[in-house]
């Protein structure tokens, strides 16, 4: 099972896949399917080098885009949001492939600043984010998408 947790909220997600292109390069894109309540969210972002095996997942750091985040935060939401992973200073998340019995799991947590603009939160603290996903892999595709 996978698990997405923002602030005081958290969604089970029913599904979690992972793809990924450009794995004959030096740096690799992946992006992750999420199911949650029948609909599709998407993250993405990258990982070097690109793998050449599921097993090369195993301890490669996967960046993650950003935009991506906001947007898959957004969605879970139900309203706009963009998040600061570590602060503004940091403005980063990773996660660490670990194997599990599907294929990989990506975990990673931060406290998020966020921009206050938006009203998202009720609050002027940090917001604490935590991933805690176990993907299947569907391909390791060599070159561009298929």
């Amino acid at each position: 099972m996978s698990r997405i947790r923002i602030g005081d909220q958290t969604w089970d997600l029913s599904n979690a896949t992972l793809e990924l292109y450009h794995c004959r390069g030096p740096e690799a894109d992946w992006n992750l399917a999420l199911t949650h309540a029948g609909e599709t969210l998407w993250l993405a972002g990258t990982v070097m080098p690109g793998p050449a095996s599921i097993e090369a997942l195993i301890g490669a750091e996967f960046t993650v885009d950003l935009r991506s985040l906001d947007e898959l935060a957004g969605a879970l939401l139900g309203r706009s949001v963009t998040l600061y992973p570590g602060g503004q200073g940091v403005c980063a998340l990773a996660f660490r492939g670990a194997a599990s019995p599907r294929g990989v799991r990506l975990a990673a947590a931060a406290n998020c600043d966020w921009d206050r603009y938006l009203e998202t939160f009720d609050r002027d603290q940090p917001v604490a984010l935590d991933f805690d996903l176990d993907a299947a892999v569907a391909a390791l595709h060599p070159g561009n998408l298929p």
